[in-house]
C-alpha cells in the first residue's frame, strides 16, 4: 500500500538549498583549520562527509514529497537540517573558541550533542517511508521524546575542559560529566529506543509476504543502521584505551559513520516508500546493514587482539583478525543472502492439498466469535491468524483453466488453493474505510504486525478490523480455505473489478 496524498512543493527545492548551506559551511570548517583552529572538527573527510549526507537527505525528502508521502518528506527534511545544524555548530564552536568568546562554552556543548539528533531522525524516516496512517506511531514519540531528552541532557552535563585542543570526544580525559548516574540512565534509555523500531519492523516484515515483506525489511535494515553508529561509536573508545588509536582518527571515522548511516537510511527510505522490491535491490540493502555489522565485530575483535598489552605477536595477530574477517564476513554474507531471499520470495510452490492452518480451520487461538462491541481498539484476547508458521496472506491468479486460484503464503512458501466461485461475496461496499485500508494490506501479504506496522495501529486494533470484516463479507468458519485467503480473494477481485 502506498499513501495517495499530493506532493509537497516546497520540499523540491530543498536539495539545492541545503548543498548551498552545507558547502558555506564545509568552506567555514576549511578556512578555520588552515588558521590552525578546531583539530579534527575542521577535518575535511568529516565536514566533507556529512554535507553529502544532508545533501542526500535532501534529495530523499523532495523525492519523498513527489511521491506523496508527507510524514516522511518532512522526517528526511529534519534529516537534513539536523546533519546542517551540525556543520553549523561545529563552525559557530571553533570559531567561538578561537576568538575566546565568552558563548565558547554552550557552543561546544551543542556541538558535542548535536550527533543524536540525526540518529533519531533516520530511523524515523525510514519507518514512516512504510507506513499509510496519518498518526504518529507511538514508537515513533518515545524514540523521539528520549533521544531529544538524551541531547538535552548530554548538552547540559558535559563540558569540554580542553576543546578542540587535540583530544576529541572519544578521548575520556578531554571531557568531564556531572551528575554521571543521570546521564548514564538516559544512555541506556536512548540505546533501548533506538533498538525499538528495528525489532518491531523486522518482527512485522518476517511475519508478512510478497511486497510488503521485502518493503518492511528495507525500512528494517534501514532503522538498524543508527545502533550499529552506536555500537561503532562504542568500538572507537575500544581502540582508544587499549587500542591505542589516535583519537582524532577516531572521531572522524565515527562522523563518515554517522554520515553513512544517514545516507543509506534515506535511500532505504525512497526505496521501501515506492515499493521497489527487486531481489538485487532488497539483497543490496540488507547485505550492506549485515556487513557492516560483521565488519564492525571483526575491527572490535581486533583491535582488542592487538592491543598493547597483548601477549600475542605480530603474526599471531593477523592469524587471528584474518581468520575472524573470513568467519564472521562469510558467515554475514551467507546469513544475508538467505535473509534477502526470504524477504523477496514469491508463492510459485503449487499443491493440491487445501490450506489447513494451526488452531483448526481456521487457524483461531480460540474460536471464532463475532468482534467484541465497541470501537475496533476494544481489546480481543484471541488472536485471529496471527505471525507464525501458518498462512496469513493470499493473492489471486489464474489457473491454466482461468478458474481463480488463491495463493496463499506461509514461512517462505506458497500452497495455490481453489476457491469455489460461490463461496465469494461480490461486494466490499459494507466494510468502513479504515477495513478496507486493513484488507487492502491483507491482500499485499501483511500479517497482523505488518497491517499494525502500516497503518499506525496496534495488533488488537488489526485483530478486531479482521473479525468486523469477515463478519461483514460473510465469511464463517470452516470451508476448504481460511477466511484471510478468502476475504484477500475478494478485494483482489474488487480491484480488478474497478480497474
Amino acid at each position: 500500500m502506498t499513501a495517495s496524498v499530493r506532493p509537497v512543493p516546497a520540499l523540491l527545492g530543498l536539495p539545492v538549498v541545503t548543498g548551498v548551506t552545507a558547502g558555506a559551511c564545509v568552506v567555514a570548517l576549511a578556512g578555520l583549520g588552515a588558521a590552525g583552529h578546531g583539530g579534527f572538527a575542521t577535518e575535511p573527510a568529516g565536514a566533507l562527509a556529512l554535507a553529502v549526507a544532508a545533501v542526500a537527505a535532501a534529495v530523499a525528502a523532495s523525492r519523498l514529497a513527489r511521491s506523496g508521502h508527507r510524514a516522511a518528506g518532512r522526517l528526511a527534511t529534519g534529516l537534513a537540517a539536523s546533519l546542517l545544524a551540525y556543520l553549523g555548530l561545529a563552525v559557530l564552536a571553533v570559531a567561538t573558541v578561537a576568538a575566546g568568546h565568552r558563548w565558547a562554552g554552550p557552543a561546544v556543548a551543542a556541538w558535542n550533542s548535536a550527533w543524536i539528533p540525526p540518529l533519531a531522525l533516520l530511523q524515523l524516516t525510514a519507518s514512516a517511508a512504510v507506513r499509510t496512517g496519518t498518526v504518529t506511531p507511538k514508537a515513533h514519540r518515545y524514540v523521539g521524546l528520549v533521544l531529544g531528552a538524551a541531547t538535552l541532557v548530554n548538552a547540559l552535563l558535559t563540558t569540554a575542559t580542553e576543546p578542540f585542543d587535540g583530544l576529541p570526544t572519544i578521548a575520556g580525559e578531554s571531557w568531564r560529566t556531572a551528575l554521571a548516574p543521570v546521564g548514564a540512565a538516559v544512555t541506556v534509555l536512548g540505546v533501548a529506543a533506538l533498538l525499538l523500531l528495528p525489532v518491531t519492523l523486522w518482527r512485522a516484515a518476517l511475519g508478512s509476504h510478497h511486497t510488503v515483506r521485502a518493503r518492511l525489511g528495507v525500512a528494517a535494515a534501514a532503522t538498524t543502521a543508527a545502533p550499529l553508529t552506536v555500537v561503532f561509536c562504542l568500538l572507537l573508545a575500544i581502540a582508544r584505551t587499549p587500542g591505542d588509536v589516535e583519537p582524532s582518527l577516531g572521531s572522524v571515522a565515527f562522523l563518515v559513520a554517522l554520515s553513512g548511516a544517514a545516507v543509506f537510511a534515506a535511500v532505504c527510505a525512497v526505496t521501501a516508500a515506492r515499493g521497489t522490491t527487486e531481489p538485487r535491490r532488497v539483497g543490496t540493502v540488507v547485505r550492506a546493514a549485515g556487513l557492516a555489522a560483521a565488519a564492525l565485530l571483526v575491527v572490535g575483535a581486533g583491535t582488542l587482539v592487538a592491543a598493547p598489552g597483548s601477549s600475542l605477536g605480530p603474526t599471531s595477530v593477523a592469524l587471528v583478525v584474518s581468520a575472524l574477517t573470513v568467519v564472521v564476513g562469510g558467515g554475514a554474507w551467507a546469513g544475508t543472502g538467505r535473509l534477502a531471499a526470504l524477504l523477496t520470495a514469491a508463492p510459485e510452490v503449487p499443491a493440491a492439498a487445501p490450506v489447513t492452518p494451526r488452531g483448526g480451520a481456521e487457524g483461531t487461538a480460540a474460536g471464532d466469535a463475532p468482534p467484541h462491541a465497541g470501537t475496533p481498539d476494544a481489546a480481543v484476547s484471541d488472536v485471529v491468524e496471527t505471525t507464525g508458521p501458518g498462512p496469513s496472506a493470499a493473492e489471486v491468479a489464474p489457473d491454466a483453466s482461468g478458474a481463480a486460484v488463491c495463493v496463499s503464503a506461509s514461512a517462505g512458501a506458497g500452497v495455490r488453493v481453489p476457491v469455489p466461485a460461490g463461496a465469494v461475496p461480490a461486494s466490499v461496499g459494507g466494510l468502513t474505510a479504515r477495513e478496507r485500508e486493513v484488507l487492502a494490506a491483507l491482500a499485499e501479504g501483511a500479517s497482523n504486525a505488518g497491517i499494525a506496522a502500516q497503518l499506525v495501529v496496534s495488533e488488537r486494533t488489526v485483530d478486531a478490523h479482521l473479525r468486523a470484516i469477515f463478519v461483514k463479507l460473510g465469511l464463517t468458519p470452516g470451508g476448504d480455505t481460511n477466511r484471510r485467503v478468502r476475504a484477500a480473494r475478494i478485494w483482489l477481485e474488487h480491484a480488478r473489478q474497478r480497474r
